[in-house]
């Protein structure tokens, strides 16, 4: 067991200790890949385990019965949304989460730290709330026009809900009174929040419309491109903070620090394991929850059992590490929470790559009614 920890621990320092040039310049495949090389090998090597067959059916079924909760429903759609749908369809505020929680998070904090394997497992098994117009898109096969683009290529990702073209300087505004040059930085910072948005909805495919290996490779992309457009945030963001005074810093940045005073050490200690247990069960009993109602579904013969039992030891291992990226303090600058954002990506995108090599090599096994039983688990 202790092995393990040291692999997993290993993997996200190694995701988190990237320079930031690095980040900026390398393309997903070359990262992901100079992440996994070292640690690929020595994640092959741990031993499978097996289980009464039986045992996990009868969880799986009981999983597959229990209903969404209002709190992963809301999470999973755009309710309260003030861009729209801005990420994977697993997690479709994946952006406007990082920007909220790099200014306000004590609000977005729940949101971000929230979400870990469960869009994976989401998007293996394609359960998600999709917006009204891409339901309608997949069912008809037409698109809804967005009136906002007059090239029509943000189309495939338009939905119904109102969006608001300037925030977040807009709610900075109500909190700070800005000088000329300040409110020139800001306007930067908005325009490559914008520029963003556009460059993250440029390649959006509606994820009915695609087999699920495709969908987590499509996953992985956008997530990539969320944590690209936190990259190019990271300049703006430090012209305009650089040129607030602490005062007006306080007055949007509402939650600094969840340090707190010596006194209050224990009150400390117990909001940290609450937080590391809301986060840590959700990751690992998702994975679990995906792999047996997988097992239920398909049913794996003789032949596939081994590839099977590789996809469920992968899982479990990316599921533990994301652990790590949820149960950490909250930085006190929103220059450290937006890098902070960016790390937790990077480990995200980590484990979905991984769980992807061993799902491509499940799903290419199972014959072609077995593949129909998995695609119908998708609502």
């Amino acid at each position: 067991m202790r092995g393990r920890t040291i692999i997993i621990g290993g993997i996200l320092a190694a995701a988190i200790l990237l320079p930031d040039a690095g980040r900026a310049q390398l393309s997903p495949q070359g990262i992901l890949g100079g992440i996994t090389r070292p640690f690929r090998h020595a994640l092959g090597q741990v031993g499978h385990y097996h289980r009464a067959r039986h045992h996990r059916r009868a969880a799986a079924a009981r999983a597959a019965a229990e209903p969404r909760t209002t709190a992963s429903r809301e999470s999973a759609g755009l309710s309260g949304s003030r861009l729209g749908w801005v990420g994977p369809p697993a997690w479709p505020n994946a952006y406007e989460d990082m920007l909220g929680f790099t200014f306000w998070p004590s609000d977005y904090a729940p949101r971000l730290r929230g979400h870990g394997f469960d869009v994976i497992a989401d998007t293996i098994t394609g359960r998600f709330d999709l917006p009204r117009s891409v339901a309608r898109t997949a069912t008809t096969g037409s698109a809804t026009k967005d009136d906002s683009e007059s090239d029509g290529s943000m189309g495939q990702c338009a939905d119904p809900t109102s969006t608001e073209s300037n925030w977040p300087s807009s709610r900075i505004d109500q909190f700070v009174q800005l000088s000329g040059t300040q409110r020139a930085a800001l306007e930067k910072a908005q325009a490559a929040v914008g520029q963003s948005i556009k460059n993250i909805k440029a390649d959006c495919r509606s994820p009915a419309a695609i087999a699920p290996p495709e969908r987590l490779r499509a996953f992985v992309q956008t997530l990539w491109a969320v944590r690209d457009a936190g990259i190019s945030l990271r300049g703006p963001l430090k012209e305009f903070s650089d040129s607030l005074t602490k005062a007006q810093m306080d007055g949007f940045a509402v939650q600094q620090s969840q340090k707190p005073p010596a006194r209050d050490q224990k009150a400390s200690n117990e909001l940290m394991a609450r937080q590391y247990q809301a986060c840590a069960s959700p990751n690992a009993e998702r994975a679990e929850r995906m792999v047996k109602e997988i097992e239920m579904r398909v049913r794996p013969d003789k032949e596939q059992a081994t590839s099977f039992e590789n996809f469920h030891q992968t899982s479990s291992n990316m599921a533990k590490m994301l652990i790590a990226s949820c149960a950490k303090p909250i930085p006190t600058d929103p220059m450290a929470r937006l890098d902070s954002v960016n790390d937790q990506l990077a480990a995200m995108n980590y484990a979905a790559a991984t769980v992807q090599i061993a799902f491509d090599d499940f799903y290419g096994r199972l014959r072609n009614e077995q593949k129909m039983r998995f695609d119908s688990m998708a609502r």
